[in-house]
């Protein structure tokens, strides 16, 4: 005990060693200075196919009488947007115009769920091959009713419509999660 007390190396041990022993008994200080966190979730990232399917893919015409067919998503990725190609023939005589309606439900007495549905595309000319777009968001699974206005068709015409999907701009953003 007499080392603690009487020399000015013994006083300095024993002063540094109340101060170690304070140090350790008193709390941690919260400060954002050197604080860490770690946030914990999974997140995967998984391949898809894309697609697009028409129940019907060619279309003749004798008379001016409308014509439907559905669309569906057959792939396993939602898409924002698709792309036809559309051929139209050249009939022996007349020139027939036609235009193509989009509805999201099917078509009931040539009407969208009341109403005349969205054309895509313009007027559409006989001997002639364009590719025609709809903005309209598909679900997985998820159908599109397709409608055909033909005007001044007198002899068989016919229109081939070619389902196209350009990724990935037609794909929809993909959805983030445990962010």
């Amino acid at each position: 005990m007499l080392c603690l007390t009487t020399t000015r190396a013994c006083r300095t041990v024993a002063t540094a060693a109340v101060l170690l022993l304070g140090v350790g008994l008193v709390p941690p200080i919260a400060s954002a200075a050197g604080v860490h966190g770690q946030a914990t979730g999974t997140e995967a990232m998984t391949a898809g196919t894309w697609g697009v399917h028409a129940v019907s893919t060619s279309f003749t015409f004798t008379v001016s009488t409308d014509q439907t067919v559905t669309v569906t998503n057959t792939g396993t990725i939602a898409l924002s947007a698709e792309s036809y190609g559309v051929t139209i023939s050249r009939p022996l005589i007349g020139a027939p115009t036609f235009k193509l309606f989009e509805c999201t439900s099917a078509w009931s007495a040539n009407k969208c769920a009341g109403g005349s549905g969205t054309q895509i595309g313009g007027t559409l000319h006989s001997n002639s091959t364009t590719t025609v777009s709809i903005s309209t968001a598909l679900a997985v699974s998820g159908s599109l009713y397709l409608q055909w206005e033909p005007t001044g068709v007198s002899v068989a015409t016919t229109i081939t419509l070619s389902p196209q999907v350009t990724s990935p701009t037609q794909l929809r953003a993909a959805v983030k999660t445990n962010q």
